[in-house]
C-alpha cells in the first residue's frame, strides 16, 4: 500500500537505506563498483525498440503531434519508411526483425524462433555475459519465447537476460514492498543534496586519511546507487492508462541501461494492437510510448559513457490497413503498402546521419545490420547488412 502522506524523515532515511541495500544485493557481483562487468570503454552499444502491435508508418513519421521523439530520432540520424514486413501478425513480424528471416507460416502454437535471434548471435559472437545482452518485453509468458531460439548451435546457452514484469529486480524487492509498503518516490532535489553530501564526505575522508579523493570511483558509486534507487522509484509507481505495459518495458530497459551498461538491449512493445478497435486509444498509445522514448534518450544523454557509445533504433513490426474499418480503427488485412510496409529510424555514433537505404529494404535487414555495428555477424539471417546506414569505423 502506498503511504498517504510522507514518512517521517528518520523513517524515510532508514527505509531508503534499506531499499538501497536490498537492491544492491540483487545486483550480480560482476557489475558492482570496482568488480568489473561493464563493457570496455567505447565499445558500441545498441538499443533496439520494436514498436509492435501494428503501426502505420504515416502515423509515426508523419505526425509531429503523436510522435515528436521518433521524428527527432529520424532528423538527428536516419529515418525511412517502406521496409517490407516479415510476418503476417505481430509475433511473426517481430520474429522476422529479431532473426533476420521472414516468417511465412509458422506452426500453430509455436512461438520460439527456429533460427538464432540477434541477441543470441551477439552473445555468442562477442563472447558476452548474460548481463551484457537484455530483452525487455511488454508481456511475459509465451511472449518471452521470442528472446531465444531452439537452434542447436544457439538457444538457451546464449539467451539474453530478461527485464519483464516488475523489472530486473522485481523478485528481491517484492517481499520488501509487501512488508513495508511502497516508498515515496525520490524528489529531484534529493539527488542534488546526496551528491553534495557525498562530495563533502569524500573530501573530509581524504583529509583525515591523507589520501587523494577518488573522484572517478565516487562518481561510479553514485551512478550505481542512483540507478538502483531509481529502480525502486519505478517500482513504487503503479502504472496504468494507455500503453501501461509498454511503458513498464521501456522503464525496465532504462534501469538496465543505467546499471549494467549492456552492449545490446532489445525492447518489444505491443499495445498498439488496440488500433483495430479504437483509433483514439491507438493514438494515445503512440503518444505515451513516444514520451517514454524521450525518457530513454534522456537517460542515455545523462551518462557520458552511454552517450558516446549508444545507438538507438526504433522499428515497427508491421503496418495497418490504408482505410478505417467499420469500428473506426485500422485492421491488418488489406495487403496495401500501409499494411505490408513499416518504418525504421535510428541515431547514434555508429549510424550515419542522413543515410537512406539503397534500393529495397526489409525488416529482416535490421538484425544483421545491427549485429555488424556491434562487431558480430548473423550467417543464418536472410537479410542483408545495410552498410550505407553504418558510420565509418
Amino acid at each position: 500500500m502506498t503511504p498517504s502522506r510522507p514518512l517521517p524523515t528518520a523513517v524515510a532515511r532508514a527505509l531508503g537505506a534499506l531499499w538501497a541495500l536490498v537492491a544492491l544485493a540483487a545486483v550480480p557481483a560482476a557489475v558492482r563498483v570496482g568488480e568489473g562487468g561493464p563493457a570496455p570503454a567505447r565499445a558500441p552499444r545498441v538499443v533496439l525498440v520494436v514498436l509492435g502491435g501494428g503501426v502505420r508508418a504515416a502515423d509515426v513519421l508523419g505526425r509531429a503531434d503523436l510522435t515528436p521523439t521518433v521524428r527527432g530520432i529520424a532528423q538527428a540520424g536516419f529515418g525511412a519508411d517502406g521496409w517490407a514486413v516479415g510476418g503476417a501478425d505481430p509475433v511473426d513480424a517481430t520474429e522476422a526483425v529479431l532473426t533476420g528471416r521472414d516468417v511465412a507460416v509458422e506452426t500453430p502454437g509455436r512461438v520460439r524462433p527456429r533460427w538464432p535471434t540477434l541477441m543470441e548471435a551477439v552473445r555468442r559472437g562477442l563472447s558476452l555475459a548474460p548481463t551484457d545482452v537484455w530483452y525487455a518485453s511488454f508481456a511475459d509468458g509465451e511472449a518471452l519465447e521470442l528472446a531465444a531460439s531452439d537452434h542447436p548451435d544457439h538457444g538457451a546457452r546464449f539467451a539474453p537476460s530478461l527485464a519483464v514484469g516488475d523489472g530486473p529486480f522485481g523478485e528481491p524487492l517484492r517481499p520488501l514492498f509487501a512488508l513495508y509498503g511502497r516508498p515515496n518516490p525520490t524528489a529531484p532535489r534529493a539527488w542534488e543534496l546526496l551528491a553534495g553530501l557525498r562530495g563533502a564526505s569524500s573530501v573530509e575522508a581524504a583529509r583525515r586519511l591523507g589520501v587523494p579523493v577518488d573522484g572517478k570511483g565516487a562518481a561510479e558509486a553514485l551512478r550505481v546507487e542512483r540507478a538502483l534507487l531509481e529502480e525502486v522509484d519505478r517500482r513504487s509507481r503503479d502504472l496504468a492508462g494507455p500503453a501501461a505495459l509498454d511503458v513498464r518495458a521501456l522503464r525496465g530497459a532504462v534501469s538496465v541501461l543505467r546499471l549494467f551498461r549492456p552492449r545490446l538491449v532489445v525492447v518489444r512493445l505491443g499495445q498498439a494492437d488496440v488500433a483495430s478497435k479504437d483509433l483514439y486509444a491507438y493514438w494515445d498509445v503512440l503518444k505515451r510510448v513516444d514520451a517514454e522514448l524521450a525518457r530513454l534518450r534522456a537517460a542515455v544523454a545523462e551518462d557520458p559513457e552511454l552517450r558516446a557509445t549508444t545507438n538507438l533504433v526504433v522499428v515497427g513490426d508491421l503496418g495497418r490497413d490504408a482505410q478505417q474499418n467499420a469500428a473506426g480503427g485500422y485492421g491488418r488485412s488489406d495487403g496495401s503498402p500501409d499494411q505490408t510496409r513499416t518504418f525504421c529510424v535510428g541515431v547514434g555514433p555508429g549510424l550515419r546521419k542522413g543515410a537512406s537505404p539503397r534500393g529495397k529494404r526489409a525488416a529482416r535487414d535490421v538484425a544483421p545490420t545491427l549485429a555488424a555495428l556491434l562487431g558480430a555477424s548473423m550467417p543464418t539471417a536472410e537479410g542483408a547488412v545495410l552498410d550505407e546506414l553504418l558510420a565509418p569505423r
